[in-house]
């Protein structure tokens, strides 16, 4: 196997020579020493109580029997999965004030006599629910994980079961997706500027006080009173992009309490507020983005010029000049489309559709082909379904997704306003890269009014007790190994791994190496050497 591999049975990892197996070290636990903040302790010592889960497709009164089952978990709908719910303050400020429950779902360890504990979990997004990560888990974690731990997913505050409201409405993610990514005129740039403040001061007032305390600051303080209720005396994690923000905040707001925790993926966390900031440091980032925009591009073009009969050209240069032409003519008369509530295929549509190439190698052949009858026959109906489709809309105009629809006021409380926040790159350095320009030259968010709490720990430093698991694909577009590195370098201690491949997460994505170091981390307590390498 190429790369790190699982230890042999017959040889001790953690004193293993070369030619053996690759050296792992012991985790060993401190004993936790902190205690709960000044008027919280109301919310810990509290008892969870398990009940069978009531999916879309069960029956019955949901009454059964209590936690500690065990039997093997699967996928969506197990009998042996459980569910309940744990109760926080809204505002960690006001711990008297109001209170939300956070909805909880559980598949329990297969073997209840191995059991150590509770690994909970969160997808990312930010926004996404946790409850559905949960009910992969069978899927996603190996046997060996699943054997010996009650993998526990949450809803964060504010999304789904757990208090969740309308935070943008179906049509407010209609309009946004349909908008003009390239406003050319002033009067075009305004109704841009417009739609993105109108769209949070809705959210805003539909939400109400849970909405001005959605941060991933508050989610992690929420997780010290979730691990409390299970029973754990630390907090043992996995969290996939943007929940290895709420990883890393738990790490610093809790760092005695840090178990096992498995940072896969991660978004740079660090904040430095950009007062100064010319309108030269916001074009250097935008030329620094826009090349990896480009390359992942590319790819895409490559892939469809070399599958044949691309409707885009022969050689690359080509493909792309013709596709941003036909962006350009989707700007001035959008396509006819036969997609329910989506009339037409306009430019935004059309740039939604690309946009999921970037992240998923696996889109490319629609998106291919979905361009295909756009050019060809002049109908967009297929390109706005691929669109549909990367962001989970349903034909009823429903987003399924959940974090589409409340990923704004998380994303306004970890990141404050700043002088930089409303600024565009320069017109010189879109036009100097035309596909950035489409694809990401307008921001699609504004936290202009924004009047929530704000993340405090902008700087992140992190001290464990225990090291941290960090792992980053080499050639990940959507969090670049670099900001990975970055996050493994603020959390003293941890162990960083870099897997040579493509794609966004790097456990359960088809590389043996790395799978075997997270099992080896969370099923036998041993890490990897910090700065090990895993080939494709």
């Amino acid at each position: 196997m190429p790369g790190s591999s699982s230890p042999d049975p017959d040889v001790d990892p953690a004193t293993a020579t070369d030619g053996e197996a690759t050296p792992r070290d012991r985790v060993e636990l401190g004993t936790p020493t902190s205690r709960p903040a000044q008027g919280l302790d109301a919310f810990y010592g509290q008892t969870i109580r398990w009940l069978p889960c009531l999916d879309a497709s069960d029956s019955g009164d949901g009454e059964g029997e209590a936690e500690g089952d065990g039997g093997a978990p699967g996928s969506a709908g197990a009998d042996t999965d459980r569910c309940g719910a744990v109760r926080v303050p809204v505002d960690y400020l006001a711990p008297r004030g109001e209170t939300v429950e956070i909805a909880l779902r559980k598949v329990p360890a297969a073997d209840q006599k191995a059991r150590k504990g509770t690994l909970f979990i969160n997808p990312g997004g930010p926004g996404a629910s946790g409850l559905e990560f949960a009910m992969e888990a069978g899927d996603f974690f190996s046997e060996d994980v699943r054997a010996v731990w009650d993998v526990v997913g949450f809803d964060p505050r504010g999304i789904a079961e757990s208090g969740g409201f309308e935070c943008l409405r179906g049509q407010d993610l209609d309009a946004m997706y349909a908008a003009d990514p390239t406003p050319d005129t002033k009067a075009e740039r305004a109704a841009a500027r417009s739609s993105r403040t109108a769209r949070l001061k809705g959210c805003l007032a539909r939400g109400g006080a849970l909405a001005r305390n959605m941060g991933s600051e508050q989610v992690a303080r929420d997780l010290d009173i979730l691990r409390d209720a299970v029973g754990d005396a630390h907090l043992n994690y996995y969290g996939i992009s943007y929940g290895t923000l709420i990883g890393a905040l738990y790490g610093a707001q809790f760092p005695d309490r840090v178990g096992l925790m498995v940072i896969d993926s991660a978004i740079s966390p660090d904040y430095i507020p950009m007062d100064a900031a010319s309108q030269d440091d916001v074009d250097g980032w935008a030329e620094d983005e826009a090349a990896t925009v480009e390359d992942g591009l590319d790819a895409f073009l490559r892939d469809c010029v070399e599958r044949g009969d691309c409707a885009l050209g022969d050689d690359v240069d080509a493909a792309r000049t013709k596709l941003l032409a036909f962006l350009d003519r989707l700007d001035r008369k959008p396509l006819p489309s036969d997609a329910q509530g989506i009339p037409l295929l306009t430019e935004g549509w059309a740039v939604t559709a690309l946009n999921a190439v970037l992240l998923y190698e696996d889109s490319w052949e629609d998106v291919g082909d979905a361009l295909h009858v756009a050019l060809e026959d002049g109908d967009g109906t297929d390109l706005v379904w691929t669109a549909m489709d990367s962001v989970m809309r349903d034909d009823d105009g429903s987003y399924v997704g959940g974090f589409e629809a409340s990923h704004l006021p998380i994303h306004c409380a970890d990141w404050p306003l700043d002088a930089t926040s409303e600024m565009e790159p320069s017109r010189s350095v879109l036009d100097e890269h035309p596909v950035y320009a489409h694809l990401y030259g307008v921001a699609a968010d504004s936290c202009e009014g924004w009047v929530g709490t704000q993340r405090t720990n902008l700087i992140l430093t992190v001290d464990t007790t225990s090291p941290v698991l960090v792992l980053a694909n080499e050639r990940d577009l959507t969090t670049p190994s670099e900001g990975t590195r970055e996050v493994g370098r603020s959390i003293f201690g941890s162990r960083f791994v870099l897997v040579d491949a493509d794609g966004h997460g790097v456990y359960a994505n088809g590389n043996d190496c790395a799978d075997a170091i997270v099992d080896d981390y969370l099923v036998r307590d041993l890490a990897p050497r910090n700065g090990e390498l895993c080939d494709s």
